[in-house]
């Protein structure tokens, strides 16, 4: 069975040399999982079914 995990906790010691890296980061992870969630609302509202995460790995594979 697939688990999720969508929260980690870390201390970050060095803040000021990662800071802005991963802001970026975030930011790109907040988009692509909007991404993920519009496919998938369209995929469920067209067939029915959630895409498996091998189908959302695929799609979302290339995307900017």
């Amino acid at each position: 069975m697939l688990e999720v995990h969508r929260t980690h906790r870390a201390r970050i010691l060095n803040r000021s040399q990662v800071e802005d890296s991963l802001d970026r980061h975030g930011w790109s992870a907040s988009k692509l999982w909007n991404v993920a969630n519009y496919h998938s609302r369209q995929v469920w509202e067209d067939t029915g079914e959630i895409p498996d995460h091998e189908e959302l790995k695929r799609e979302l594979k290339g995307h900017n």
